[in-house]
């Protein structure tokens, strides 16, 4: 505290350095006056309008975003969660969250926040449903049939709330872009009205330019200088750089400490957003590569398969009689088997362009490049001995085995599509549960289907 207390004081103002100016040549005392007024007034209306109102609003986006953040976070939680009494506690955290909101001014942030509290409300309630239809009614295949439905209405609720977060998020984001933007626009115009008005000083006696030089370079250019370079980083992402020593002219260091905690907000955003991404892209519960990812992949894979990896195997697996697994134990521990069966496949080592995906409930996929047929079968096969041997522990204590199907595909020619490859491993899939599960199915091409020895 006492060495920020002494820093303070030895910081300057413009006006003081334009009374020296006065003082030292009284023939061009006028002139250096008026310049040093108009560039402290700048300097100050500029620094004023940063304390009064970029300050604060950097500071309400970072709140927001951490909110925003916060708020994906119970919104995953409620959704995954299985008892009441837990999703009601997470339901009042995010209605106190979306409240916080409204002493924002920003409609759109309020009216996202006012529709995730309402799909909130949603999952809520048609958890609790599904939960009736389930205790009430466990031999019903018509209750089993409403809780499915009742589950598909539920992730449909959850799927609009993320989206809504996605959307505040990244409008969070274009916000922080604006008051970058503006903030970079005036330090740059400062900076060139600072320029003109130095240059016109140095029209004085050699000596005095000599001496005046040295202190604005030392004083006013460096300072203004770094804050730009920090401007340019925050525009290319890249950390912030605070001075060894804070500027001696009061105003620049206010704006050298906005454009640090500016940098920092940013910096928090990135993150944020780059958290955000991944969630798109990676499967929740297995920490596998999700749908969307698989086909994205699978696109890029076949269209460099020609010139780069010209063999591409595709692998899809189904777990074996998992629907008796959550009726039986539940869905935690179905989730438990998902998640070791995730593991199993992703535990050999894949070539760097091979990808290991959730295809959707208890079905995944894998995409084999530079991996031959044979390749690919012995590894279907080594992969389906390895869930065979898994012991999943169950709440009963007992333990729970599986075994899964393997159906395998390989892109023949250079003109097949996505679709038809991925068809093709399905048909091989169901060709290995109607031979009796647990085994690996090859189609060699579409409609022909071999089992692996």
């Amino acid at each position: 505290m006492d060495d920020i207390k002494g820093s303070s004081r030895r910081q300057l103002s413009l006006s003081f350095v334009g009374r020296l100016v006065l003082l030292g040549v009284v023939s061009y005392s006028l002139i250096a006056a008026g310049i040093s007024l108009v560039l402290l007034n700048r300097i100050e209306t500029q620094a004023n309008f940063t304390r009064d109102t970029q300050i604060p609003l950097i500071l309400t986006q970072t709140r927001n975003a951490v909110k925003i953040e916060r708020l994906s976070s119970l919104l995953r939680s409620i959704y995954l969660a299985k008892d009441r009494r837990l999703e009601r506690q997470i339901q009042l955290q995010i209605q106190a969250l979306t409240q916080g909101f409204s002493f924002d001014q920003n409609a759109r942030l309020i009216e996202g926040s006012r529709q995730i509290a309402d799909e909130t409300k949603i999952i809520a309630k048609l958890r609790q449903q599904a939960r009736d239809l389930r205790e009430g009614e466990t031999s019903s295949a018509t209750a089993a049939s409403d809780a499915d439905d009742v589950d598909k209405l539920t992730t449909q609720s959850y799927d609009r709330a993320m989206h809504t977060i996605d959307a505040m998020a990244a409008q969070l984001s274009g916000d922080a872009a604006v008051v970058a933007d503006d903030l970079a626009s005036e330090i740059q115009r400062s900076a060139g009205h600072m320029q003109v008005g130095w240059i016109l000083i140095l029209l004085v006696p050699s000596l005095f330019a000599t001496v005046l030089l040295i202190a604005a370079r030392r004083h006013l250019t460096a300072p203004i200088v770094a804050a730009i370079d920090n401007l340019e980083r925050i525009g290319k992402n890249e950390r912030v750089v605070s001075l060894k020593r804070a500027p001696r002219i009061a105003e620049l260091a206010m704006i050298d400490a906005a454009i640090v905690a500016y940098g920092q907000v940013s910096d928090d955003l990135h993150r944020t957003n780059a958290i955000l991404h991944g969630l798109a892209e990676q499967d929740p519960l297995t920490g596998l590569a999700n749908r969307r990812t698989f086909e994205n992949h699978l696109t890029s894979a076949l269209s460099r398969r020609a010139t780069v990896s010209p063999d591409l195997s595709i692998i899809m697996v189904d777990v074996d009689h998992f629907k008796s697994v959550n009726d039986t134990f539940g869905h935690l521990v179905g989730d438990r088997a998902l998640a070791a069966v995730a593991d199993v496949l992703s535990s050999l080592p894949w070539h760097a362009n091979s990808l290991v995906a959730r295809y959707g409930g208890e079905e995944f996929v894998i995409v084999l490049e530079d991996c031959s047929q044979q390749q690919a079968v012995e590894r279907a096969e080594s992969l389906r001995r390895s869930i065979q041997e898994l012991s999943i522990e169950t709440h009963g204590g007992t333990s729970l085995r599986l075994t899964a199907s393997f159906g395998l595909a390989v892109a023949n020619h250079a003109s097949d599509a996505p679709a038809e490859i991925v068809a093709a491993a399905d048909g091989a899939l169901y060709s290995a549960k109607r031979n009796g599960r647990n085994n690996v199915q090859v189609a060699s091409r579409p409609g022909e289907m071999s089992k692996a020895s």
